[in-house]
């Protein structure tokens, strides 16, 4: 018999999990900045992606996202004809809003945690002082020094539960990304 929560199949996401333990999936992903020609200004575009050996790529995964800064910001740096866009640092705290969202919404029925809502609020302050080369890659961490987390849910939840779903939290793959070091690789050529 089918059991769905909250628009998931549990009985395949538990053999989606068994698989992955016996078989780890890796999922191959990828985004390209291309600059504007603008100081400042990109375009990110989203596409293919990998699951397994298996490469998919349909139009409907294909997104493009305009990066920028805010106004005020580009008026005071000097950009000639200042506008509002995204931030890639806002771009990145959403993403890791958006993945707890789903960490603990995927995981919370597993844990017989019936959520009705889930807000996350991710706030962090920046100073920009290493973007400009004010101060050296070393500073970046007292850059930006803490990123802050609000999970708020609903429902009928008990203190075990909202421990479990704080729990979850680390779970978050992208949230995992921006608490624990990772090695980065990057490689410049002339084309």
């Amino acid at each position: 018999m089918e059991q769905v929560i909250n628009g998931m199949d549990l009985d395949k996401l538990e053999a989606f999990r068994s698989a992955l333990k016996e078989n780890p999936v890796v999922l191959g992903l990828e985004a390209k900045g291309v600059w504007e020609g603008h100081s400042g200004r990109s375009t990110v575009h989203i596409g293919p992606y990998k699951l397994g050996d298996q490469h998919i790529d349909r139009q409907t995964r294909h997104y493009t996202i305009p990066y920028g800064a805010w106004r005020e910001v580009e008026e005071a740096v000097g950009f000639v004809g200042p506008t509002d866009r995204v931030e890639p640092v806002e771009m990145a705290l959403g993403a890791v809003a958006a993945c707890l969202v789903n960490s603990i919404a995927l995981n919370a029925p597993r844990h017989n945690i019936n959520l009705e809502g889930l807000e996350i609020d991710v706030h962090s302050d920046i100073d920009p002082s290493v973007l400009f080369e004010v101060r050296g890659p070393e500073d970046h961490a007292s850059c930006m020094p803490k990123i802050t987390t609000e999970v708020r849910v609903k429902g009928d939840i008990s203190d075990a539960q909202l421990k479990e779903i704080e729990n979850l939290v680390h779970y978050s793959p992208v949230h995992g990304m921006v608490e624990y070091p990772n090695i980065t690789e990057t490689h410049v050529s002339k084309v």
